[in-house]
Parts: structure tokens; C-alpha cells; sequence
């Protein structure tokens, strides 16, 4: 039993966990005995919020775009992204598909772009995605003037990227087929 440092900010009893689990993770875990179902209720059954059904999961083999529709899809491919150190297109594609559907305009879209832009894109990117020099260049021309569709063809790309290579080894891991029944 690890011991509590902080037992006024957290009172929960917390536990040692040898078992590295599904993502690797050991050390110290919360303890939320989700096995009474009176605090399974209290802590709104954290565990069925975020598993899929098998029957989601086995949809998401169906395409990549399955996937990315279904809030559980993206948090699962993203996890397994991030074992991977490879979140970063995930994220951007996100980002971009965020824009779109907020669809700022003015000020509130250059700052917007020039976020992404300064995140993803440019030459000093804290997250630099994988794109060619021309979808880098083509976004750098239109950075001052941008446009909610500056970032569409580097998405595409970072999509197509996706597609080929960690989608295709998501559906292969060993946690996504503990998700859809399998052995794993």
C-alpha cells in the first residue's frame, strides 16, 4: 500500500498496482471499489462510460471513418496513439475538423489558424505533423488571409496517413481485440 502524501486534497485510499495493465501504466492508482454497486452508481460506473460494446468496437473495423464519427472511437485511437508517440496527427486532424464545424470568423479565425499553424505546421512546431513541403508552403501563403478551408489538403493527408498506418495497427493490437471480444 503506497501512502497517501496529500490526505486532505485526496482522501481516497490509493493502492500499489504491480500489474502494468493494458496501456503499461504501474505505480500508484485511486482506489474506487467499483464492485459495490452503491459506489459503482455514486462514481457514474466509470468503467461502461468508456468501453464500447463489442459491437461499436467491431463497426470501427469497418472503417477508419467509423472510428473517428464515435466520441469512444477517438478517445480509444487516440490512447492507443499516444502508447505509440504518435498522437500528434490525430490531433491535428482534430483540431482542423474542430475549426470547420466552429467556423470562426475575423479576428477569432486568424487566431485560431495561426494556433494550429504555430502547433502542427510550422517550421518550429511544438507537435510537428508529417505533411510535404508543399501543403507547408501553401499554408504559409495563406496564413495572414486564412480561410476555414486553409487546412484541408494537409488534412487529407494526415487522414490518409492515419488510415495506412496507425489505424491499420490499432485493429491489430492486442487492446483493441480484448474491445471486440477477442483473446487478444
Amino acid at each position: 500500500m503506497a501512502k497517501n502524501i496529500f490526505p486532505k486534497l485526496f482522501p481516497k485510499k490509493t493502492e500499489e498496482r504491480q500489474d502494468p495493465g493494458i496501456w503499461g501504466i504501474t505505480g500508484v492508482v485511486e482506489s474506487q471499489n467499483l464492485t459495490n454497486p452503491s459506489k459503482a452508481k455514486k462514481c457514474g460506473n466509470i468503467l461502461d462510460a468508456s468501453s464500447p460494446t463489442p459491437q461499436q468496437a467491431k463497426k470501427w473495423q469497418q472503417s477508419i471513418d467509423f472510428l473517428l464519427e464515435d466520441p469512444k472511437g477517438r478517445a480509444h485511437f487516440k490512447k492507443y496513439l499516444k502508447t505509440q508517440y504518435a498522437s500528434e496527427n490525430f490531433d491535428f486532424w482534430t483540431a482542423v475538423d474542430e475549426l470547420k464545424t466552429k467556423k470562426p470568423q475575423g479576428e477569432k479565425l486568424k487566431k485560431e489558424t495561426r494556433e494550429i499553424f504555430e502547433n502542427y505546421i510550422s517550421r518550429d512546431a511544438l507537435y510537428p505533423v508529417n505533411i510535404n513541403a508543399k501543403l507547408r508552403v501553401g499554408i504559409e501563403q495563406m496564413i495572414e488571409d486564412p480561410n476555414t478551408e486553409i487546412f484541408d489538403d494537409a488534412q487529407k493527408y494526415v487522414y490518409r496517413l492515419m488510415k495506412d498506418g496507425p489505424y491499420m495497427n490499432f485493429l491489430q493490437d492486442s487492446y483493441f481485440q480484448t474491445l471486440i471480444g477477442g483473446k487478444g
